[in-house]
């Protein structure tokens, strides 16, 4: 499983805080799955994620350009089902001829902190990996499904016959405010198909 390192340019961030109560709750993003992305639709976050429905798909705009994608730093964080969100990215590259897709948000929690939030959140099963925690996936060609990923056959590689849907729960980068501690992040890794697409991120089929 290939847990990225990955370093982006630096943005400011404010620390004020505002709670809201959004639905879909987490547990719909934590599932990284087709629907993951519509939590960018909710009020308290649109407001500060630039998006737009084209043909009933959520479309991302603006942030702030990195080396990997766009980032929005929120002037303040937001509380979401018990979870300070201090912003959210988007990044879409390649990298050593695997599609790398990651989606998620940075956190006021640490690693730790929000481990222990998800620990009761059905479907986030994550597993400590290298001091990440992580649930990973990987695409089954034959069930034209993702699949729970066993064993450590992948680990540290980039799979070049299908892919991997990882969510992960990892320190926030060093560019940001040290009060984003934590990341929680969606990613798709490897031979990326529209049908893994569909299931996952029908937004950037092509």
């Amino acid at each position: 499983m290939e847990l990225r390192q990955l370093l982006v340019p630096i943005a400011a961030l404010v620390t004020c805080a505002s709670t809201y109560a959004a639905t879909p709750s987490f547990e719909n993003f934590v599932a990284c799955d087709a629907s993951s992305l519509a939590v960018v639709s909710q009020p308290a976050l649109k407001e500060r994620v630039s998006s737009q429905l084209e043909n009933g798909q959520i479309k991302l705009s603006g942030g702030t350009k990195t080396d990997l994608g766009q980032r929005w730093v929120f002037d303040k964080p937001v509380v979401v089902d018990g979870i300070s969100l201090t912003g959210f990215f988007a990044e879409d590259v390649d990298l050593m001829g695997s599609r790398v897709i990651n989606w998620g948000f940075y956190t006021q929690q640490s690693p730790d902190e929000l481990f222990a939030h998800f620990q009761k959140v059905t479907g986030a099963d994550l597993e400590k990996t290298n001091g990440i925690y992580a649930r990973a996936q990987i695409w089954s060609h034959k069930q034209s499904a993702w699949v729970s990923e066993k064993g450590d056959s992948t680990a540290g590689k980039l799979v070049t016959d299908t892919a991997e849907r990882i969510l992960m729960v990892e320190p926030g980068p060093g560019d940001l405010a040290k009060t984003s501690k934590g990341m929680l992040t969606c990613s798709v890794q490897g031979n990326v198909t529209e049908a893994m697409l569909k299931t996952t991120r029908p937004d950037l089929i092509r």
